[in-house]
């Protein structure tokens, strides 16, 4: 049989001879399965894995199928996941329902295979067409980075959050020098090669969760949530040495040609009431507009709304004594994992006992997993510190398992041993922060 695009699909059911039915028809598909009996083991692995669709039995004990899909539809990151219902029960009133709180379509048992294949299919197909039409609402189609409209909608979200929370936001603005003869001499195909190279060197320095838009031409733009405008400069600093490092080689009228661009920065930013959107952009273009005068390919920082250089560092002192007590939790930003829960501090807590206990031993596991050569081992221990250490602030651990991840991701062993190195002292020191302030719950 033909295989298909490996999709995951959950199958929920809390009798036995249904769960191998569906497993055996899936798997004959060429999906990939996973079962589970109850809808709070569901609601679980929904967390754990990434699941593509769920059929999900109507009527099972503990809480039922409809309750499950609630808890599911109430969730962000789980309520675009595809469900289509299963039950014996022709009950009108429970499907209603059940299509009311967002499933998208049922089947009722004995099923046909062939029939709940196609409605798999239909349901797939529906969710891709809808994120790729997403995507292109929010994206640009060159690039594929934020487009100005949704890099605009991002930001007033992150400035939103920073005002509550008071902390600080940082804007860059790029502009690539001279572009338009890049257009004029080569034609707007290789002008369109360069955009996207660019774009590129712009994801590779900066991190997961900062904000990348195209603004309008060659003109890109870079949110920064909570860090400072030391940090951003040299960040900025890395992706313009970067790029003048960076040559695009073409073909042009018959011959091999090389292409080095520069560009230019504007950096700027604001904490807590004086974050603006509109005024931050202004700031970090009229810095942009100082970069370009002075002689290009270099970065300038413009003042935050207009504070003098005395303020300004005031503040800036004032915010490294507020990072100082955030090192209570030695290598965790306190701030940044804070937010990450709203604020909770119990939960907080909680979390980073947990990261403690799953965690504390992995620099013991990584370093086996190397040097047995167990990739898949590796792959899922780096992965999962990378995305556990975002949330709890983590952020230089987070950096370091980014680089090792990569690694793994393009079979780079030889670089292992040199990103666990400072992957595990970050890793130690971390865990044992935890276990230093909260030895009496670890």
């Amino acid at each position: 049989m033909k295989k298909i695009k490996k999709y995951t699909i959950l199958a929920v059911d809390d009798a036995k001879d249904s769960l191998l039915l569906l497993e055996h028809d899936l798997l004959e598909a060429g999906y990939q399965v996973i079962t589970c009996e109850s809808g709070d083991e569901a609601l679980s692995i929904l967390q754990e894995n990434h699941v593509s669709l769920v059929l999900l039995d109507l009527h099972m004990p503990g809480i039922s199928g409809l309750v499950t899909l609630q808890a599911m539809k109430a969730q962000l990151d789980l309520a675009r996941i595809p469900v289509i219902m299963l039950s014996a029960s022709g009950d009108e009133e429970q499907i209603v329902a059940s299509l009311e709180f967002g499933a998208d379509d049922y089947v009722t048992k004995p099923y046909i295979p062939n029939v709940l294949l196609a409605r798999i299919r239909n349901s797939l197909r529906l969710m891709e067409k809808t994120r790729q039409l997403e995507s292109l609402a929010l994206t640009d189609f060159l690039t594929k980075v934020n487009n100005r409209g949704s890099f605009q909608t991002l930001v007033k979200k992150v400035i939103s959050q920073a005002k509550r929370d008071k902390y600080i936001v940082s804007i860059a603005m790029f502009d690539l020098d001279y572009f338009k003869q890049v257009n004029d001499n080569y034609g707007h195909e290789i002008g369109d090669k360069a955009l996207i190279s660019f774009a590129q060197i712009l994801k590779d320095t900066f991190r997961d969760y900062d904000i990348i838009g195209r603004i309008g031409g060659e003109e890109f733009a870079v949110c920064l949530p909570n860090t400072h405008i030391e940090e951003v400069y040299n960040a900025c600093e890395r992706c313009r040495t970067s790029l003048e490092a960076h040559v695009l080689y073409f073909d042009y009228e018959g011959k091999k040609r090389e292409l080095s661009l520069t560009v230019s920065v504007g950096v700027t930013s604001a904490e807590g009431h004086l974050i603006d959107f509109e005024e931050l952009m202004r700031l970090a273009d009229h810095g942009l507009y100082k970069a370009k005068k002075n002689g290009r390919n270099q970065t300038v920082i413009e003042g935050s709304f207009d504070m003098g250089e005395t303020e300004f560092e005031v503040e800036r002192q004032a915010n490294q004594e507020m990072n100082n007590m955030d090192e209570k939790y030695a290598g965790i930003n306190y701030q940044v994992g804070l937010n990450n829960v709203l604020g909770d501090e119990g939960l907080f807590e909680d979390i980073l006992v947990m990261f403690y206990q799953d965690h504390g031993d992995d620099h013991t596991n990584i370093h086996q997993a190397i040097e047995q050569q167990d990739q898949r081992k590796l792959k899922h221990l780096v992965h999962t510190i990378k995305g556990v250490s975002c949330s709890i602030g983590a952020m230089n651990l987070y950096d370091m398992c980014k680089a090792l991840d990569l690694a793994v991701n393009e079979n780079k062993t030889e670089q292992y041993q040199t990103l666990f190195a400072p992957l595990k002292d970050e890793l130690i020191k971390v865990t044992s922060g935890i276990k230093l302030h909260l030895s009496e719950k670890v």
